[in-house]
């Protein structure tokens, strides 16, 4: 009898363990925030998809209910190109009232295409002109692409500054670099595309690049987490095109990491938010948007989560000025303008793929797929 009770006990453990892990699974990519002594009667619900952690996310939804105790926010973390393509096809349930995401090619094909309303809010001036576009997508985020890399296996020293200096330096040290690099695969990541799309539009030296990326059999990945996961589970030993923002945040907290903004020219980011056309409630997103754009809304992306103020400095490690005196070169907005849409075009955009991918090799391509289900961030 005790030894039934007892299996009985372990199973419903086990059982419980389960239960667990899995529930923690779920809320690591959506939760739903009520504010203190409120009761559901009394709430507006905001709904949110976002490509952003929503560990990350979390920071601003706090500060916002703070002042806006009448709000619950219900935000859901999932990848760009599945944003993207839900509301295409008007399937996101709960339906949302904001998307938030890095891959800024995608959010102005949304606005051109009527999936968006317009909003001037009252801190648009506080933006820089290439952060917004036609009242309707709003970037409030200042994240430089960065190169990564394990200083256990890589010295300060070595450490390449420039482009032209990692190919040389990959080019030289095969053997010692093989599987040992990662960067985005920009056909299944939405900020990959973005940034690769710039990249050989700045740079003659991206098709070299590339297929020195081909001979060390890069690691393909679908994010920046994935990237610095693998860099400090030592996996790799240098990764490419890392949003400054996920790396800073990292290396703040495992000083075996070492960044380096690119001394000939570094690309910047800019997470933006955008409000569907088909919001429930829009007001309360464009309440949001204004948080975003505002001084408390901008020390939160220039805290401890790294994204940086895109309006104007505050103190913290890694502000605005500080990632711009860590390069000497060009550092290059990516600009919320119509030629995002350009490398959007479908025949321009399989073209560059199709070359890509006959560069970059098949054998890094075995979970490949079409660009328009883009999985990544």
């Amino acid at each position: 009898m005790v030894t039934r009770i007892k299996n009985f006990c372990f199973v419903v453990f086990c059982g419980l363990f389960v239960f667990f892990a899995l529930l923690c699974k779920t809320l690591h990519a959506q939760f739903i925030a009520y504010p203190q002594n409120q009761t559901m009667s009394d709430q507006q619900l905001l709904v949110i998809y976002g490509t952003t952690d929503s560990s990350l996310f979390s920071k601003f939804s706090e500060s916002f209910q703070r002042n806006n105790p009448d709000v619950s926010i219900y935000y859901k973390e999932l990848e760009s190109g599945i944003i993207f393509n839900s509301i295409l096809r008007h399937d996101l349930q709960p339906e949302a009232d904001l998307i938030i995401s890095s891959a800024a090619d995608l959010q102005m094909k949304l606005a051109n295409d009527a999936y968006a309303l317009s909003y001037r809010s009252p801190n648009l001036h506080r933006l820089p002109d290439w952060a917004h576009w036609r009242n309707e997508v709003y970037g409030f985020t200042f994240e430089p692409a960065v190169i990564v890399y394990n200083r256990k296996f890589l010295s300060d020293g070595e450490a390449p500054r420039t482009h032209l200096q990692l190919i040389k330096l990959l080019e030289k040290n095969k053997s010692r670099f093989m599987k040992k690099v990662g960067t985005y695969n920009i056909a299944t990541s939405g900020v990959g595309y973005v940034l690769a799309t710039h990249d050989v539009l700045i740079s003659s030296k991206f098709w070299q690049m590339t297929n020195v990326f081909a001979d060390i059999d890069v690691y393909l990945s679908r994010s920046s987490s994935e990237l610095l996961d693998a860099l400090e589970e030592e996996r790799l030993t240098l990764a490419y095109n890392v949003l400054g923002s996920y790396a800073f945040a990292r290396a703040s907290s495992n000083k075996d990491l070492g960044i380096i903004v690119p001394n000939d020219y570094a690309l910047v980011l800019s997470r933006s938010v955008l409000i569907p056309r088909t919001a429930k409630n829009p007001q309360t997103a464009k309440r949001f948007i204004d948080f975003l754009l505002s001084n408390q809304g901008q020390e939160i992306a220039s805290g401890e989560i790294g994204f940086e103020s895109v309006t104007q400095d505050f103190k913290s490690q890694f502000n605005k000025q500080t990632i711009l005196k860590m390069s000497s070169g060009t550092v290059q907005p990516i600009a919320f303008m119509p030629s995002l849409l350009i490398a959007y075009d479908h025949q321009k955009r399989t073209q560059f793929l199709k070359v890509w991918h006959e560069v970059i090799g098949a054998t890094n391509l075995q979970n490949d797929k079409i660009l328009d289900d883009r999985h990544g961030e």
